[in-house]
């Protein structure tokens, strides 16, 4: 069985934004931008058995758990789970790399959608979250790699 994926949310804009916030790479966008992105996002009702994305799949869209939980897995062995208020996929909305992990839903599920085109379509429409975006994410390579405070 299947969840609903055009069923519409009783979720807000905001509601959504706030739900955002949650994946890394946008933790550092205003909220005001942020609803930009929100508003393209959707909310669907997944199933128990319900597969959200399969290892070695193209890349598309991000999940951001609402309620419920999804397993995840590699190579057919299961190596973990998300819950309420983790995202996956964030790097599918950046990246060409397939899919690295299976993840299916383990207990019915509400998940917050952000496909890439919609999202990319955002970008394009608004510099300014762009530009948000890309400093956030040199600001977090560079704390990752030892460089921030440094001088380039």
């Amino acid at each position: 069985m299947t969840g609903d994926p055009g069923r519409l949310g009783s979720m807000t804009a905001v509601e959504r934004a706030i739900a955002l916030r949650h994946v890394e790479a946008f933790r550092a966008v205003p909220i005001e931008q942020l609803a930009r992105v929100a508003a393209v996002a959707r909310e669907e009702t997944r199933v128990e058995g319900d597969v959200l994305f399969r290892e070695g799949e193209p890349p598309g869209a991000l999940f951001v758990i609402l309620e419920g939980r999804v397993g995840l897995e590699r190579g057919g062995e299961r190596f973990g789970h998300a819950g309420a208020g983790e995202a996956l996929g964030t790097w599918s909305l950046f990246e060409d790399e397939p899919r690295r992990a299976t993840a299916r839903i383990e207990q019915d599920a509400r998940v917050l959608v952000l496909e890439r085109e919609d999202f990319y379509e955002v970008l394009a429409d608004h510099v300014e979250l762009t530009r948000s975006l890309v400093q956030h994410l040199v600001r977090r390579l560079m704390e990752l790699t030892g460089l921030a405070g440094e001088e380039t």
